[in-house]
Formats: C-alpha cells, sequence, structure tokens
C-alpha cells in the first residue's frame, strides 16, 4: 500500500503552477471518461433543487456548477489559488454567481461554511489525500444528519488501479525519494472508513472498466495509448459506466453514495463517539 507524505503532497497541490498543468478534464482525450462521472450524479443522485451543497477540492468547478446548475445552493472548496481561479472563472462563464460561491478551505477543516449541508460532494480527492480518514470526519460534520455523500475513488481492484500501483512500486524503488501525489484503495477499505466516521455506502458505480490511463498528466500520443484509448472509448458509449456489484468495484474511477449515520448526539445522545 502506498503512503502518501502529508507535508510533501499538501505543499504540492496548495502551489501554483502544479495541479492546473495537468488537471483538465474536460478538454482532451479523456474528456468522455470524466463526463461519465457527471452522467452518474445526474441519473444516481436525484435532487429536488433545493438542496444546500459542498464541492470539497471543487477544481475547476465542473461538479460544482453540476449541482449549481440543477437549482442547489452550492459552495464550493479547494486549496490551490489557482484552482480556485479556475472555479471562479466556471462560475462567472457559466452565470451561476447566485447560486455557487468559491471559497478557499482545507478538506480536513470545513468548519465556518455555514454547515450543515444536504450533500456534500468530494470527488478525484480521495486518491490525493494523505489521511483519508481525517478528510471524511471533517466532510461527515459538514452534513446534515440524515445528508448525502458522494465520492470518487481509484480502486486497487480494476486494471487501472493495478497498473498504477505496480508503477508507483517500481517508482519508488527506482527512486525512493520523488514525490508521490496519489494511491489506491480496496472497496472494502472505503466501506471500512466510511463507517468508522459516520457514513454508510449505499451505492457504488464503476467508469471505464477498459481504460488503463485515466490520468490526463501521463496520457501520451504513443500508438499503444492510441490503441488503449479506443478501447476504452467503445466501452464508454455502449456502457458508460456499470452499476452491477461485480463490475462497478473494476472501473478505472468509482462512483460511491453514501448516507449520513446518526450519531448518539443527533439521536437524542449527549456524547459523540470517537472517529
Amino acid at each position: 500500500m502506498t503512503k502518501l507524505d502529508a507535508e510533501r503532497v499538501g505543499d504540492y497541490f496548495s502551489r501554483r503552477d502544479t495541479v492546473s498543468g495537468w488537471w483538465t478534464p474536460d478538454e482532451g482525450p479523456l474528456r468522455f471518461h470524466y463526463d461519465a462521472e457527471l452522467q452518474v450524479l445526474a441519473d444516481g443522485v436525484p435532487l429536488t433543487g433545493d438542496e444546500r451543497v459542498l464541492d470539497v477540492c471543487t477544481g475547476r468547478g465542473r461538479f460544482a456548477a453540476h449541482f449549481a446548475e440543477r437549482g442547489c445552493r452550492v459552495t464550493a472548496v479547494d486549496v490551490n489559488p489557482d484552482m480556485l481561479e479556475l472555479a471562479r472563472e466556471t462560475v462567472r462563464r457559466r452565470g451561476l454567481e447566485e447560486r455557487l460561491e468559491v471559497r478557499e478551505a482545507d478538506a480536513t477543516a470545513l468548519h465556518g461554511l455555514g454547515e450543515p449541508f444536504d450533500l456534500v460532494s468530494c470527488m478525484e480527492l480521495f486518491d490525493h489525500l494523505p489521511d483519508l480518514g481525517a478528510a471524511l470526519a471533517s466532510m461527515r460534520r459538514a452534513l446534515r444528519p440524515d445528508g448525502r455523500f458522494v465520492f470518487t475513488y481509484v480502486p486497487s481492484e480494476s486494471l487501472y488501479g493495478s497498473l498504477g500501483n505496480a508503477y508507483r512500486w517500481w517508482k519508488r524503488r527506482r527512486s525512493p525519494g520523488e514525490l508521490l501525489i496519489s494511491r489506491t484503495y480496496r472497496l472494502a477499505e472505503v466501506r471500512a472508513l466510511l463507517e468508522a466516521n459516520g457514513l454508510a455506502l449505499e451505492r457504488v458505480w464503476g467508469v471505464g472498466v477498459l481504460c488503463l490511463n485515466a490520468q490526463t498528466r501521463l496520457f501520451g500520443d504513443h500508438p499503444l495509448s492510441r490503441l488503449l484509448l479506443g478501447g476504452a472509448r467503445a466501452e464508454a458509449q455502449r456502457w458508460p459506466y456499470h452499476a452491477s456489484p461485480w463490475l462497478a468495484p473494476h472501473g478505472a474511477h468509482v462512483v460511491g453514495l453514501a448516507r449520513a449515520l446518526a450519531r448518539p448526539s443527533e439521536a437524542g445522545g449527549t456524547s459523540e463517539p470517537a472517529s
């Protein structure tokens, strides 16, 4: 299992000219893959339009805009100054100023944002967090007692995750001091971490079982890459995502939906259990 250096990873994602140089899901050859995640939200996460939504690590604001365009009142947060600027540009470009506010905040320190929220989204972040448990505890505190939590992660069970883990193992042996900024999780790990932090997993969907490279920063123009991309694109045209319990955990990305569990203090008790 890859362990991430909290100080170095935190510094990387909070600096300019880092993630903004490669996180471009709305353009390029992998757009079809990341668009499928939005389709999962549209199909699998019903909204009334009255929800208050917190989008954690909003990036360019694509998921925050998805919720705002469906009538929700959205607070989108990030720590990277480039991403904050790009998210605010998304707000202006799509005319969402009245429904979408962009603020600076860390996933592990979400107090003071006007919570509780009906829905918290955490997309494309799990695999970059050095302490996922701390972030989940913070996001659970931002949720209403009956709130929902939607997220993505890269599964160890997938072809993409397995190849990525082999690459990270080789990279760590070859250059022990080189920074690694991502890791994978098994479904059982995700379920256990959610439950330990007051969240119960309800559904998962898998995107791109045949997508062997979903990293926008590593995609090359090699003939083999184009061949593999063709297979992933053909899969996406037939099955944008997989909902079956067996196939879903094997997608290059898994979209999950969880529900907040009532804590004793929320159910009339007097104490809050340790997370």
